[in-house]
């Protein structure tokens, strides 16, 4: 008697940051879920407003490879008013069952000038951080031309579970943040930055993480999708002289231990 055994090649891949919610994914969503789902391990769809957030969680309804996130851009916190802000912190805390983290979250200094409003991102930054700790979930830190400050305020908070979102800082900034134990998110923009090429050349794969942040950061304005971290895999282990699959194993369990996937 024979017995035919079917053996499923489970993927590695991973996209630990994208905005499904988008606009540009409105007429196709449940077609790229359906992809989603065939290609990546797990995805993570990541709030930055009080709309995406909202819809990150029931997109992550749809797919159980399909996780949230959820928090404030900076630029979205300082436009809040106090009693908009705090409501938007309880629904982060009521929906805590629902998430595997907390972000985007962080500062924007590339976009905000004023040092009024850079304050009032830094002072909202800190609650979110306050609340992470006391719902015991990662942060994903968004940290536009304010990696110095965001460090700093990290490291003041004594923050443990914390993944630098598409970092741009430097090779200096980066070792900082390792020395933390920080998290280090690769993103796709790596197939056009030499700057994001050094940074993964540097970074121990035992700390590193894959994201699109789609749509945003594909090639020539088109649309970047979750899978496309499976480019970025393949530029890394180019750098690094390493097969693409020792960086999709490491991303990947990283990715669960950071998460609590």
């Amino acid at each position: 008697m024979y017995i035919n055994f079917v053996v499923v090649i489970m993927s590695k891949l991973t996209d630990t940051h994208c905005h499904l919610q988008h606009d540009r994914f409105k007429d196709d969503l449940n077609e790229v879920i359906d992809e989603t789902e065939k290609n990546l391990a797990f995805t993570i769809v990541s709030g930055a407003n009080k709309e995406w957030n909202r819809k990150a969680i029931d997109i992550s309804k749809k797919s159980k490879n399909i996780y949230a996130t959820i928090g404030l851009h900076p630029i979205d916190a300082e436009k809040m008013s106090e009693k908009e802000f705090q409501e938007e912190l309880k629904f982060v805390e009521e929906n805590k069952d629902n998430l595997v983290g907390i972000g985007e979250i962080g500062l924007d200094f590339h976009w905000e000038k004023d040092e009024k409003m850079r304050d009032l991102q830094k002072e909202r930054f800190v609650r979110f951080l306050n609340l992470s700790k006391n719902l015991n979930l990662p942060v994903v830190i968004h940290s536009w031309d304010a990696e110095i400050e965001v460090l700093d305020i990290l490291e003041k908070e004594k923050m443990k579970k914390v993944v630098m979102h598409c970092f741009s800082g430097n090779l200096e900034l980066m070792e900082k943040a390792l020395e933390l134990g920080y998290y280090i998110s690769i993103s796709t923009i790596i197939l056009r930055s030499k700057s994001t090429r050094k940074l993964a050349r540097d970074c121990p794969l035992e700390k590193m993480l894959l994201e699109t942040d789609a749509p945003y950061l594909w090639l020539d304005g088109k649309r970047n999708v979750p899978w496309n971290t499976e480019y970025a895999a393949e530029k890394i282990a180019k750098i690094r002289k390493i097969t693409k699959d020792e960086v999709l194993e490491a991303t990947l369990n990283n990715a669960k231990k950071i998460f609590g996937i």
